[in-house]
C-alpha cells in the first residue's frame, strides 16, 4: 500500500534531495507505526511525502518493510536499492535483510532484539551468530540500541518502536523536535502518550550521546 501525503507549504527547510527512510522489523513491533509518525512529522514540517508499505506475514511475526520519502518534491514512493539515507530496523536479522538498501554513506539505526524467525515449510531458519558485527562490517555508519530493555525500564515493552523513532529524529534535524513531540502525541490515545514520548526521549537521547550531537528538548 502506498500513500501520497502532499504539502503546499512554502519555506522548507533545507534538503538538496528527497530523504529517504527504510523502516524493517517483524509484525507486532510497530514498524508501521513509527512510519506513519514519520511522515506525518515531515508533512507537519511543510514536506512533500510519499509512504508505501508491505505487511506480508505481520499477523504471524513476520516481516514488515515500509518506506518513506520526504522533501521539497517526492514523485514516487519506493526507494531504490543502495539509495536509502537512514535502515531502521527493530531487529537484528532485518536489519542484515536489508543492509542493501543503504546508500554507501548512509546510516543503519538498529534495535539489537533477536528475534528467530519461524520455520517456513517445516525448515528452520538459521540466525547468524553475531549479526551486530556483521552489520558493522557491512555499512560505514551505524547506531545499535537496547531498545526493547529501554522500553521495559519505562513500564511497556511495546514502546520499542518509539525508541528507535527517537533515534531516528537525531537523524533528522529538518523535522522541529517539538513537531516530533506533537506528532506523537497526536498519534496515541491520552493514556499512551506519556509513555511513548517517554520513549522516544530516551531514543533521541541515547543516539545523540552515541552520536556526538545535542539532543534539545
Amino acid at each position: 500500500m502506498s500513500q501520497d501525503i502532499r504539502s503546499a507549504e512554502s519555506g522548507l527547510p533545507g534538503l538538496d534531495r528527497p530523504r529517504n527512510v527504510f523502516l524493517t522489523g517483524v509484525g507486532g513491533h510497530g514498524v508501521l507505526a513509527v512510519s506513519r509518525v514519520i511522515a506525518e512529522a515531515a508533512l507537519a514540517s511543510g514536506f512533500d511525502v510519499r509512504r508505501s508499505e508491505v505487511h506480508g506475514m505481520s499477523q504471524r511475526g513476520g516481516s514488515v518493510v515500509s518506506q518513506v520519502r520526504y522533501g521539497a518534491r517526492v514523485h514516487s514512493p519506493l526507494i531504490a536499492r543502495g539509495t536509502a539515507d537512514v535502515l531502521v530496523a527493530l531487529e537484528l536479522l532485518e536489519a542484515l535483510r536489508h543492509l542493501q538498501t543503504l546508500r554507501a554513506s548512509g546510516v543503519l539505526l538498529a534495535n539489537e532484539q533477536r528475534i528467530t524467525p519461524a520455520p517456513i515449510g517445516g525448515l528452520t531458519v538459521d540466525y547468524p551468530a553475531d549479526p551486530k558485527g556483521i552489520c558493522e562490517g557491512r555499512v560505514s555508519r551505524s547506531v545499535f540500541l537496547p531498545a526493547l530493555d529501554m522500553a521495559r525500564e519505562l513500564g511497556d515493552e511495546k514502546a520499542a518502536n518509539m525508541v528507535m523513532l527517537g533515534a531516528y529524529s537525531v537523524l533528522a534535524p529538518e523535522i522541529p523536535e517539538r513537531t516530533w513531540r506533537e506528532t506523537i502525541a497526536a498519534a496515541f490515545r491520552p493514556r499512551f502518550r506519556a509513555l511513548n514520548v517517554s520513549a522516544f526521549e530516551c531514543g533521541r537521547e541515547a543516539t545523540a550521546r552515541s552520536t556526538g550531537q545535542e539532543a534539545t528538548r
